[in-house]
């Protein structure tokens, strides 16, 4: 995640609205590197999705 993309997501505005879990699901929406959409972000974001969602219980 890049600083300046981060900083106009939606994955930060769910943060800040304080929707959790909005938040842990656009986790999935950060797949991507040089344009190309990684195999190994998804892995890596959907891990990161379920520790964020684990944390919310």
């Amino acid at each position: 995640m890049g600083a300046g993309n981060f900083r106009t997501s939606t994955l930060l505005r769910k943060i800040n609205q304080g929707d959790i879990k909005s938040a842990c699901d656009q986790l999935r929406r950060w797949t991507y590197a040089g344009g190309k959409q990684w195999k190994g972000l998804m892995t890596r974001r959907e891990i990161e999705r379920e520790v964020c969602l684990w944390g919310q219980q």
